[in-house]
């Protein structure tokens, strides 16, 4: 069986948070062990699935694409912190001090800007000194974290992320609509809406398209297939989220 839906970029982030959320390893981490999640505009829709009820999206967030913009970030005083879950409960730990007691059975989520054809992510970095991805990569690579990486087909690039990273750098780049910035390459376990459509779902899903207007901005098309339990089963879970609201002006 077929089936052909369209979704928006913040249908696709909900789907993405619903696909990460339900990852075998993120449950048996909110069992027994520390999740992470990284501030981020998908990691919001990843929050609000792993814990269960809204957050404020538009500040929980260290620096986005906006129009005209790059790099954009909340007021100190509007930020909300990382989530951090010991044993599936909130705890008031920052994120320095819980990537110290991080472990391998445990789980750090944090999003990318950019995704290549080979599976590769790669993220913006600000700060001469990697920024956060920069605290994070040494630890999470040494002690073997499961690290999730949840990333929407809308920053898909044809570029390999790696031949990218050789062209930017803070002292590298002349001119900027925005900061200027350098690219961390990583290697994650990726969570596109591909990925969540398989996890939740079972189903074969296949990017068949990309892009519209009236609010359709950078949505993606995808033929669904599989026996017919299944795809019937993505398609009511594709008809509960479109009607998602776009992300939060901020």
């Amino acid at each position: 069986m077929k089936a052909v839906v369209v979704l928006t970029s913040s249908e696709c982030k909900r789907l993405i948070g619903k696909g990460v959320a339900a990852l075998p390893e993120v449950r048996r981490a909110l069992k027994s062990g520390m999740v992470v999640i990284v501030k981020g505009t998908t990691n919001s829709y990843v929050a609000e699935e792993i814990l269960g009820k809204e957050i404020d999206k538009s500040n929980f967030r260290r620096g986005v694409v906006l129009p005209g913009l790059l790099g954009g970030s909340p007021p100190p005083d509007r930020q909300i912190p990382d989530v951090v879950l010991e044993k599936g409960r909130v705890v008031d730990l920052g994120l320095e001090e819980a990537i110290q007691r991080i472990r391998g059975d445990d789980v750090l989520i944090k999003g990318a800007n950019a995704l290549d054809l080979f599976g590769m992510a790669g993220i913006y970095v600000g700060s001469p000194t990697s920024g956060t991805i920069g605290l994070l990569i040494g630890t999470l690579m040494g002690r073997g974290v499961n690290f999730i990486v949840p990333i929407g087909l809308e920053k898909l690039v044809q570029t390999p992320v790696q031949d990218i990273v050789g062209k930017l750098g803070v002292d590298q780049v002349d001119l900027s609509t925005g900061m200027k910035i350098g690219m961390m390459p990583v290697a994650g376990k990726i969570v596109t809406e591909i990925e969540a459509f398989e996890i939740l779902t079972g189903v074969s899903a296949v990017n068949i398209g990309g892009g519209g207007v009236n609010g359709a901005e950078g949505s993606r098309t995808f033929l669904l297939k599989g026996d017919s339990r299944r795809v019937k089963k993505a398609f009511e879970l594709s008809k509960e989220i479109i009607g998602e609201p776009p992300f939060p002006k901020t």
